[in-house]
């Protein structure tokens, strides 16, 4: 089955021919060879039959579709005669050999429905010429990026009105270009099973964009569009765009599941390593399965243009010593990407066990996000008290290839923000938001690729339970309160992170993965004998960074920072004399003998540069 096999094919609904005020629908099933389904015949109703004379959601009365044998397996499909210009829903009715019923969606549906699992298609409205996605014009690698996490409703929420959210973002990417952000990673805008807030995770309609981020009030024809326009908006601001892709499992209610009799027999669904309790698990035993998630990849890079995947819970799509699963998917879109001369595309896993380091080294994935500075942060504020294990938690990259870094978090959605946690031992969140600084100041000085949750750069301080218990309680809206940025906390806080990207952005040295001392252990809990490392009592940590700069010129840094709430005296080491710029500050001290006295503020830290 060759790449882009839906798109070949036209599978699901498509307007073919007409224009932007007319047009036919063809609807089209694919069934692989090898599984039989038990399919007596297929049908298809839904709001397009009253514009041709009959009943809208007829499911008796609905199109009867045709089956044709191919090789590659069973095809199903129909066209509609001319129909005028609109979003118009569907389902399929399937009658099975034993004459049971079944109402069921499109699997490969491009349009996600407004209620009870829908598909949906536009006929009209602006055509594919219209919406051509410009690619960046330079795509950089991933250490050089720093990395903005959006859930697009929660982003837009205060400010959009009747706009799609995904029109709405675009407000907003001046904002983030000024902050420094070249990078945003979106939170799954594939369509879930129903119109509720939801986060994502639980995708029911692959190839559709969901509906409640793409549905306009005031032009509700438009759907696919507003992603594309928003894919171009980043592009032209050097932004690049990430998608988070959910391939272990699906819904529960995933469509193709029910489009066979006994829907054990699905080939899409099943056990294949790591089972996700609670949702459907995708059976990549069955090359079937392989090409389809492949095919959804590549759908979205070809017409999209993205600029890289965050592949959610791979643990469960991998197996020690088989290439079924994420590897070969990563290897598929290799391929892909080699064959149309594309470089810097991210691959990023969230592989949260040991084996992390191991995976991406040994797979075309370029990053695993790594957990260990937002635990050690969590723990540390909570605390009151860093954990010496912190400073190898900084140096991570020293696990993985030259060319492959990790992907670096204080929080991410899964958690609450930091600023909460600075001060939830008082029950004050973000009144205690000056603790963090240290933490940012590490994470925007560490090797890896840093990822910024959105809001945590002003202070947003949603708390949510670690551990739902199954129950579903953390997926809830979470808002941002764009008022903050303009408070005492929020222009503070901003200013911080926006002075510490720029810093990163300016010096190659700090993104590079050169890090002193290379190695600590957690029994280390004072400086080494040359003054670099963590003190745990005085709460005190250095480091020294460094790599060359475009023209080959050495850049140097030291970083001192303070985790303690009093200000710290610190005899720290320099890697040579003469004069050195904390480039936060500007401060600009002299350095003999390869030592500096002085003092550190409290929740604070130098970026010393020579």
């Amino acid at each position: 089955m060759e790449p882009l096999f839906h798109i070949k094919e036209r599978l699901g609904a498509w307007q073919i021919d007409g224009d932007d005020q007319k047009g036919k629908i063809q609807f089209k099933l694919f069934f692989p060879s090898g599984f039989d389904p038990q399919i007596q015949a297929i049908r298809v109703a839904g709001d397009f039959q009253s514009a041709l004379g009959g009943t809208d959601w007829d499911f008796t009365g609905g199109l009867e579709m045709t089956q044709t044998i191919q090789a590659e397996g069973a095809f199903w499909t129909v066209a509609t005669q001319p129909l005028p210009a609109r979003y118009y829903e569907y389902k399929y009715v399937v009658t099975f050999s034993n004459g049971e019923i079944r109402i069921v969606s499109d699997p490969y549906a491009r349009y996600g429905g407004s209620d009870h699992q829908n598909a949906a298609i536009v006929v009209g409205g602006s055509q594919p010429g219209q919406n051509v996605v410009k690619p960046l014009a330079s795509r950089k690698h991933l250490r050089d990026l720093v990395i903005y996490e959006m859930h697009v409703d929660d982003f837009t929420d205060e400010y959009r009105g009747e706009r799609a959210p995904l029109d709405a973002v675009k407000d907003k990417l001046d904002y983030l270009t000024l902050l420094g952000i070249n990078a945003i990673l979106f939170m799954p805008w594939t369509a879930w099973k129903n119109r509720d807030f939801d986060w994502g995770y639980e995708p029911y309609q692959y190839f559709a964009v969901e509906y409640r981020y793409a549905n306009d009030l005031n032009h509700p024809s438009e759907k696919i569009s507003w992603l594309k326009q928003l894919v171009t908006a980043c592009h032209q601001r050097g932004i690049h765009v990430i998608f988070d892709g959910v391939f272990n499992h699906a819904s529960l209610d995933f469509p193709y599941k029910f489009m066979y009799l006994n829907p054990d027999d699905c080939p899409y669904t099943g056990t294949f390593a790591g089972e996700f309790s609670g949702l459907q698990d995708l059976n990549f035993n069955n090359e079937c399965t392989q090409n389809f998630i492949r095919d959804v990849c590549l759908y979205w890079i070809d017409t999209f243009k993205i600029d890289g995947i965050r592949f959610d819970n791979t643990t469960n799509y991998h197996r020690d010593g088989d290439a079924k699963g994420i590897p070969q998917l990563l290897q598929d879109i290799q391929s892909f990407l080699d064959l149309r001369g594309e470089t810097n595309f991210s691959m990023t896993l969230e592989h949260l066990d040991i084996s992390a380091a191991q995976i991406t080294n040994n797979t075309k994935a370029t990053s695993y996000w790594d957990n260990a500075l937002y635990q050690y942060c969590f723990n540390s504020l909570w605390e009151e008290k860093i954990d010496s294990r912190f400073m190898s938690a900084l140096n991570n990259n020293r696990y993985l290839n030259a060319d492959k870094v990790t992907t670096q978090y204080l929080g991410n959605h899964d958690h609450s923000h930091v600023n909460w946690q600075a001060g939830a031992r008082d029950n004050l969140g973000a009144f205690r938001w000056y603790k963090t600084q240290p933490y940012v100041i590490a994470l925007l000085t560490c090797p890896g690729a840093p990822m910024i949750q959105n809001g945590q750069e002003f202070g947003e301080d949603h708390w949510i339970p670690e551990n739902d218990h199954s129950t579903g309680r953390r997926v809830l809206p979470r808002p941002l309160h764009w008022k903050f940025l303009r408070d005492d906390i929020g222009k503070t806080l901003s200013g911080l992170y926006k002075r510490l990207i720029d810093i990163r952005m300016q010096f190659s040295a700090l993104r590079s993965s050169n890090f002193y001392p290379g190695e600590w252990e957690e029994w280390q809990k004072r400086f080494n004998p040359e003054g670099f490392g963590i003190d745990t009592e005085k709460q005190i940590a250095i480091y020294h960074r460094w790599g060359n700069d475009a023209d080959g010129k050495l850049q140097r840094f030291i970083i001192v920072l303070n985790f303690s709430a009093t200000e710290q005296d610190v005899n720290v080491p320099f890697s040579a004399n003469g004069e050195w710029e904390d480039v936060i500050s500007g401060w600009r001290p002299y350095v003999q003998n390869h030592r500096l006295n002085f003092q550190v503020g409290a929740h604070w830290g130098h970026v010393f540069f020579q």
